[in-house]
């Protein structure tokens, strides 16, 4: 099966080479995936909410 190879890659020219990959991640890595997500979101509703302040002021 495809997902259980030990790794993917290309002859040498032609980079990259990727070894060991998964083709889901884990719990663990899924779960702060999702939490730098959360992040960025924060973060990107904050910048929206000053643009509307300064819409509104301006």
């Amino acid at each position: 099966m495809w997902y259980r190879r030990r790794g993917f890659g290309f002859p040498f020219p032609f980079m990259p080479h990727f070894y060991g990959m998964r083709p889901f991640p884990r719990r663990e890595e899924y779960l702060r995936m999702l939490e730098d997500y959360r992040n960025e979101l924060k973060e990107e509703l904050e910048d929206v909410e000053r643009e509307i302040e300064e819409m509104k002021r301006g």
